[in-house]
């Protein structure tokens, strides 16, 4: 989270009934193959057996199979398969990224040198350009000048939380409506309300740099979740012993270590009358370390460092433009969540949760989004 670490965490229940419903509708009339999968899809073999099982009850019947039937019912039938998001960059921020680095002053150039002749992998004017490892190389010239970057491991242990009052959001049924008039006794104790259990004995691991998910349907605790994990409780009560970070109590983490847990709400909160360029320079310079390379000043280094943040997440066209919201015209949608995930990566939380991310965004723009949290995570 959503996300920096991303703070999300993936609910292992219900895998395997997933599992089985992803695959092929059962038919009335099922074959069984009989021979190997290697004999099957060797292309030497060009005719194949096999016993049907019909609904006739008519078992043991055999007839012969060729090839085309073979492969068609390969097509029918593909492996599955497994995509990893990568982080990546477009043609557009490579060269905008080359520019910035170009252009950048004698000072900050000699320290942070980026562009190696003898590396084209981070070199951001090369067709070899690795996103990944121009992060990783870029954050190590950070760190050398005693600047570490956190890393954060999440564990939680029994973890139960509860609510009461405003701080309580149940998800309303039909029944609801028409049981309200039995229940007005809830609505005459003054205050007074019960406590209610939201989260039951939840536990798991967050390693660093993981992007996890949190699936259930509305209602079920997702966002009590990330609340919880955060330390955003604001009227929720959890049992702060049963979460550490690194070891660290969460009590402990929320007093001394203020700002290194974030959580991004559902509705993207920004000044809409502030320009994308002066959102993520201010981001920058609050967040710019004592510590900063060669003899540059301050708001010199964060403009730096928050112009190739921008470019790194494709949003160098969007600098002189109004965040905006929805009463303001601005950034699309997506743009507008790429300026969170930038904020985030400028404010260095090594622990991030993501409410309803892609809450609006089509498909494309989600991909985009979860490319720019892998970013984030590098």
């Amino acid at each position: 989270m959503p996300g920096s670490g991303a703070g999300l965490f993936a609910s292992q229940r219900g895998q395997q009934t997933q599992a089985q419903n992803a695959g092929f509708p059962q038919s009335r009339e099922e074959e069984v193959l009989l021979e190997p999968v290697e004999h099957r899809l060797s292309s030497s073999s060009s005719n194949s057996s096999y016993t049907r099982h019909g609904s006739n009850g008519q078992y043991g019947e055999k007839r012969q199979r060729t090839s085309s039937e073979a492969e068609a019912t390969d097509l029918d039938n593909p492996p599955l398969e497994r995509r990893v998001t990568h982080a990546e960059i477009d043609d557009e921020g490579r060269r905008e990224l080359s520019r910035i680095f170009t252009t950048a002053s004698q000072k900050i150039s000699g320290q942070i040198s980026i562009a190696l002749p003898d590396d084209p992998a981070i070199d951001p004017s090369s067709d070899l350009f690795d996103l990944p490892k121009f992060l990783k190389t870029f954050r190590h010239q950070l760190e050398g000048e005693g600047n570490e970057m956190k890393k954060v491991s999440v564990v939680y242990r029994n973890l139960n939380v509860y609510g009461s009052g405003k701080a309580l959001q149940l998800q309303q049924t039909v029944a609801d409506v028409f049981m309200a008039p039995f229940r007005a006794g809830e609505y005459l104790k003054f205050g007074k309300t019960d406590r209610k259990q939201i989260l039951h004995s939840f536990d798991g691991i967050i390693k660093s740099g993981e992007l996890c998910v949190v699936l259930g349907r509305p209602g079920s605790g997702c966002s009590t979740l990330l609340k919880a994990l955060t330390g955003e409780l604001h009227g929720l009560e959890a049992d702060e012993t049963s979460i550490h970070y690194n070891g660290i109590p969460q009590r402990k983490m929320i007093k001394e270590f203020k700002g290194e847990t974030v959580y991004n709400q559902e509705v993207d909160k920004h000044f809409p009358h502030l320009t994308v360029g002066q959102t993520l320079e201010f981001a920058a310079a609050v967040r710019t370390p004592n510590n900063h390379p060669g003899q540059t000043s301050r708001e010199e280094f964060s403009k730096f460092v928050a112009k190739v943040v921008i470019a790194v997440l494709g949003l160098s066209h969007t600098y002189n433009t109004k965040v905006g919201n929805d009463f303001v015209r601005g950034v699309s949608g997506g743009e507008r969540k790429r300026v969170s995930v930038a904020e985030m990566l400028l404010a260095g939380s090594p622990f991030a949760a993501w409410d309803n991310s892609t809450r609006g965004l089509d498909s494309a723009t989600a991909l985009k989004f979860v490319k720019a949290l892998r970013v984030g995570s590098v």
